[in-house]
């Protein structure tokens, strides 16, 4: 008998912890699968030489040629981006898709490389 009881108390608690550990695991899957429908925005601090195509700024990246499209953030008063077309300058902000929404944009030099 007391082997009985002692059997049914072990599947109580098995049974008892079992739903506990399920949870947890449906609560990581959700979070992953949060995470992934979120676009991921990366700090970013690009240098290269801004221009106007098409009445979006971009800005070419020395580093890797790559062209970036920016976005003012609103943050920066100094984000207007048609002073800086045909010079070098540094960009940095969060990169989401290939576009650069500036927080802080500088002049690095005057003109932009040549070949850049």
């Amino acid at each position: 008998m007391k082997l009985q009881i002692l059997v049914l108390g072990g599947i109580l608690c098995l049974g008892a912890t079992a739903p506990g550990q399920t949870n947890s695991q449906n609560t990581k899957s959700t979070q992953s699968a949060n995470r992934m429908k979120r676009p991921s925005a990366l700090a970013a601090r690009i240098t290269g030489c801004v221009d106007e195509q098409d009445g979006h700024y971009v800005i070419r990246d020395v580093q890797t040629s790559n062209l970036i499209s920016l976005q003012p953030s609103g943050t920066d008063p100094d984000s207007d981006f048609a002073r800086f077309v045909g010079h070098q300058a540094q960009a940095s902000g969060t990169m989401s898709s290939g576009t650069l929404t500036v927080t802080h944009i500088g002049q690095v030099a005057d003109m932009c490389p040549i070949g850049k």
